[in-house]
């Protein structure tokens, strides 16, 4: 598991205390929903970012869209409309959100993206990840399905 100085959780924290809605307010997520959640992180000028999100959506997004957890990709300080205008760009299927104000990433980390945090169905943190690594995202995707199954 990836942490740096500015990861503000570790193995074993807690969701926190965040209300995350999608961009299209179809979705809201929050803790104590006894759901396996995966968050993203991400800016739009990021080119890491994108490699990213076409990562998930190839390798991650097809097995977990019906496992009934929470899957949502986050844009560190982007608008609604800058978040929905890059997902209609880039032809991605997963979900996202907006963090203007960076009032959700700020509860995660200081600074840094591409980030991943997986947290259990108990809302407990299991793995994150930093930056574009193939092999951080093939152990992502290896402890989704232990913990789906």
């Amino acid at each position: 598991m990836i942490f740096d100085e500015y990861s503000y959780l570790s193995p074993g924290d807690s969701f926190p205390g965040v209300e995350i809605e999608s961009v299209e307010g179809d979705d809201i997520i929050t803790w104590g929903s006894e759901r396996i959640i995966l968050l993203n992180f991400f800016i739009v000028p990021c080119k890491h970012c994108k490699k990213m999100l076409e990562y998930i959506q190839e390798h991650i997004w097809p097995e977990f869209q019906n496992s009934g957890g929470h899957f949502i990709s986050i844009g560190r300080e982007h608008s609604k409309n800058e978040v929905k205008e890059f997902r209609d760009q880039g032809n991605y299927l997963v979900p996202f959100a907006a963090d203007p104000d960076r009032t959700i990433y700020d509860q995660f980390a200081q600074k840094k993206v591409p980030r991943n945090y997986l947290f259990d169905s108990k809302g407990q943190l299991v793995y994150q990840t930093r930056g574009f690594d193939l092999d951080q995202l093939s152990t992502l995707g290896k402890i989704l399905k232990d913990l789906r199954s």
